[in-house]
């Protein structure tokens, strides 16, 4: 078995298909059966069924996939670790993220970073955070900034760095903007601009109001938290954000009110896989990021 072959035959499972694995590796969509078919005859056995739909592992497929995963981690990893000790502080850090932390939370972090390690490569990759998960234990990230799951692979090590309260936004001239005080109660049948599913602030979100028996009338949804922001500015809708996502310029052009013990505050938290040994620079960042939430919440 060659590396190349084990490559095409990940991917091919992960991507779904020749076509799209080939274009994942740069490859030919003929080189990457070719890839399969030496797999297979050197096996002596299937490894994938093909049909309409696309591909599905067979179960000497399903052993191959675990043996390949294994494998070319540690391949990646070695290269990582014999990079770093060629030149430790000349290595790349990936940091898998959403919009809203890249935006609001990193800068501050990634400049004292970038002054402690002015060599160093950071790859920012705007993930949500199920993709991000699946990222680390994939090992295609060091570090992940998720909204934390109520439930964490036990591969996975985690460490919360703030608690981010979810609070309700409203256009200017909403009635309720006019109220001091809002509760969950009142925004019943409200339209609404949300945060689109299955982005995991949502589905607190949604935990929180099915809770609360309340159902708003969702009128917009998007992927984007200023996409919200802005529609919601714009009146066409109410929606609930996170607290870290409004500006002082947001706070200007809509009504901000809190939902006090009504929705949980979403947890922010640093992740890495638990048996990946962090090298120079990842375990520089880390610090960076616990020093700094550290001095927030003081």
């Amino acid at each position: 078995m060659e590396i190349r072959q084990l490559q095409s035959f990940r991917a091919v499972v992960r991507e779904g298909s020749f076509t799209a694995a080939a274009k994942k590796l740069h490859m030919t969509q003929p080189a990457v059966s070719l890839h399969i078919k030496a797999l297979e005859e050197e096996l002596g056995t299937r490894l994938l069924d093909r049909d309409g739909r696309g591909v599905r592992l067979t179960d000497a497929g399903t052993v191959l996939l675990e043996a390949a995963d294994a494998a070319l981690a540690n391949l990646q990893e070695a290269a990582r670790r014999i990079e770093e000790l060629q030149a430790p502080e000349r290595g790349t850090v990936v940091l898998a993220c959403g919009d809203t932390v890249a935006l609001h939370l990193l800068p501050p972090v990634l400049t004292r970073f970038r002054k402690q390690h002015p060599l160093a490569e950071v790859q920012v990759r705007n993930e949500g955070s199920r993709a991000i998960l699946d990222m680390l234990l994939n090992r295609e990230a060091d570090l992940g900034i998720v909204t934390r799951p109520p439930w964490l692979d036990p591969a996975l090590w985690s460490r919360t760095l703030l608690e981010d309260p979810l609070v309700l936004v409203l256009p200017r001239k909403h009635p309720l903007a006019e109220r001091k005080r809002v509760t969950l109660r009142d925004l019943q049948g409200e339209a609404a601009v949300m945060l689109a599913k299955p982005a995991e602030t949502r589905a607190l979100i949604d935990r929180g109001l099915r809770a609360a028996g309340v159902e708003l009338t969702v009128v917009m949804e998007s992927g984007n938290l200023e996409v919200v922001k802005t529609y919601v500015a714009g009146d066409l809708g109410l929606s609930i954000v996170p607290e870290m996502c409004l500006t002082g310029t947001d706070r200007r052009r809509m009504a901000v009110r809190s939902l006090p013990g009504t929705l949980p505050a979403r947890r922010i938290a640093v992740v890495r896989r638990k048996d990946r040994s962090p090298g120079l620079l990842t375990t520089g960042l880390l610090k960076l990021l616990a020093e700094h939430f550290t001095a927030q919440a003081g």
